[in-house]
């Protein structure tokens, strides 16, 4: 049957599954005008055939629609990375996940369309970190 993703980003919702790019489209366009409590969501790629009961990834993504610009959170097995950007923001990057901030590296903001472009790589891959942006490992 093929992985799909699930997102949860709102109390007032059940987790999403997307299937297709137009599905992660449509994700991203919710997320940009969920409201300033709402700027982030956890994506996962599932495997239908898989009986784990977690998966062995988090996808975190955040946008802020006003500058059109994003940042992604990678956790796996082997580590944690940040996407990075060209430039550092003075005022920090911080988005809303359920209401509470989660901080980014302040070089982490990158394109929406980077912010797109990981999410696919997630769903194509079946939960791998994208090739197409720039990387970053966490400070412990």
């Amino acid at each position: 049957m093929g992985f799909h993703l699930e997102v949860a980003y709102r109390n007032d919702q059940t987790m999403t599954e997307l299937r297709s790019e137009d599905d992660v489209d449509r994700f991203l366009r919710e997320l940009r005008s969920a409201g300033p409590d709402h700027t982030a969501a956890t994506v996962y790629a599932i495997d239908p055939d898989d009986d784990s009961d977690f998966p062995d990834h988090e996808l975190t993504v955040g946008v802020d629609a006003a500058r059109n610009v994003g940042a992604v959170r990678y956790s796996g097995e082997l580590g944690t990375w940040y996407s990075q950007g060209t430039t550092a923001n003075p005022q920090g990057v911080r988005f809303a996940y359920f209401g509470n901030a989660h901080d980014f590296p302040p070089d982490a903001e990158v394109p929406l369309a980077d912010v797109r472009a990981a999410v696919v790589d997630l769903l194509i891959s079946g939960g791998a970190r994208s090739a197409a942006l720039s990387w970053q490992e966490a400070v412990e």
